[in-house]
């Protein structure tokens, strides 16, 4: 597949896992939807043969977003409504950190490859992301610019271990098929 082609499939795939999760608690289907979403992403991700290149990110994403999730909501600088949740990250947002470790690199390795552009892309892409969720009404910043600055410090220490990610596992890029 055409590098193009495959990099715009792949961020469509990502945009669907997204609302899927975002949308979760919107939808007729609550505890459904993110983990149709999470299927769409693993069927790309499989079918583009790169599952097994995307595990050290998909184990990273989880293990920096759901504690850092919980942190934000134990200090109060962000609260979801109540939903089934892993230490007190929403299991649709647990998916959605899935959803973004397994699309990382196809979709987001022009933030990867330069360490500022990881470290601000990722805290303001993290805070855009978190303020947009805010604004579908599924997530609560409760404490104004203090809770985006909690969100924007979250991303930035994801920005920096993804960096160091892709800079370990470098010939995992070449061994994925499109």
């Amino acid at each position: 597949m055409n590098a193009g082609v495959s990099f715009v499939l792949d961020l469509i795939v990502f945009q669907i896992a997204w609302f899927c999760c975002v949308l979760a608690t919107k939808t007729p289907f609550p505890e459904l939807a993110p983990y149709l979403g999470v299927a769409l992403v693993l069927i790309r991700v499989l079918w583009a043969d790169r599952f097994r290149a995307s595990i050290p990110f998909l184990i990273a994403c989880l293990l920096i977003g759901i504690p850092g999730d919980a942190f934000l909501v134990k200090v109060q600088l962000l609260h979801f409504p109540p939903y089934p949740n892993l230490f007190g990250s929403p299991l649709w947002m647990v998916l959605l950190w899935a959803s973004f470790g397994l699309m990382l690199r196809p979709v987001f390795t022009w933030f990867l490859d330069h360490c500022m552009r990881s470290i601000i892309g990722f805290s303001i892409g993290g805070a855009v992301a978190y303020w947009s969720g805010e604004r579908l009404e599924v997530l609560t910043l409760t404490n104004g610019w203090l809770s985006i600055a909690g969100v924007a410090g979250i991303w930035a220490i994801a920005g920096i271990t993804l960096r160091y990610l892709h800079l370990k596992f470098p010939d995992s890029l070449q061994n994925e098929h499109t």
